[in-house]
């Protein structure tokens, strides 16, 4: 990435998940930890042999975890997919769960939040877009469960391929941009019925060879907000 300061873009949306592979939460500001977003991907499903996702259970995409309507991550409810709103630590859940994907399960926790390659996952809106016309249908954002959407200034499809390697200050925080972002078959289910759409995970390995978005660190804490600018740090 180039050197110097300079504006990239601005900060298009923000989404928390608090349980790895179920729906999340829509921000309009929140604070960026060491961990990422607080309370992002802070709880996951046990199957017995580790954190479930969606790659294997994607029944889990049904079920949709928030804070609610605050900016202090501290008690997690969960909606089920007929609508009722349990605690994370519900019998109830469980039961819904073990229903849902045909297995017994219980619910870890982690502190430091429960990621794949880095804890901050930054997608362009544009790219979603270009995506979409190469599958030839409207993306949900949802669908790439990324923390920061961001509009890149210019509106250049996978421009955030660019900033890899590079740091970047976001509203307050100073991140590290580290890697592409690698895709599975979770891109192709429908954030909302689950319907599976085969076509964006091979548009996905035959023009991105499976890459789309990227990881980052953090270096620095703060607050990020919907329209914080987003530029590169020297």
């Amino acid at each position: 990435m180039p050197s110097g300061s300079g504006r990239l873009g601005v900060v298009a949306d923000l989404w928390r998940f608090p349980v790895k592979s179920f729906g999340g939460e829509r921000l309009r500001r929140a604070f960026v930890g060491p961990f990422g977003l607080l309370g992002d991907r802070r709880y996951a499903v046990d199957g017995g042999e580790g954190p479930l996702t969606a790659r294997r259970a994607p029944a889990l995409l049904a079920f949709r975890a928030g804070y609610g309507e605050t900016e202090v991550a501290e008690r997690v409810t969960v909606a089920l997919p007929d609508g009722q709103v349990v605690p994370i630590d519900d019998d109830v859940l469980r039961a819904a769960l073990r229903e849902a994907i045909a297995t017994d399960v219980s619910i870890t926790e982690s502190p430091l939040g429960i990621f794949d390659a880095a804890p901050l996952h930054l997608l362009g809106e544009p790219s979603i877009a270009a995506l979409g016309e190469a599958v030839g249908m409207e993306l949900d954002r949802r669908r790439f469960r990324a923390n920061i959407l961001v509009e890149p200034d210019g509106g250049k499809p996978f421009a955030e391929d660019g900033w890899i390697g590079g740091r970047l200050t976001i509203g307050e925080a100073l991140v590290e941009v580290v890697v592409n972002t690698e895709r599975c078959a979770v891109t192709t289910f429908d954030p909302d019925t689950q319907e599976r759409h085969p076509d964006v995970l091979k548009a996905l390995a035959t023009t991105r060879e499976n890459l789309f978005g990227v990881y980052a660190r953090v270096l620095r804490p703060g607050w990020v907000a919907t329209g914080d600018p987003i530029n590169r740090a020297g």
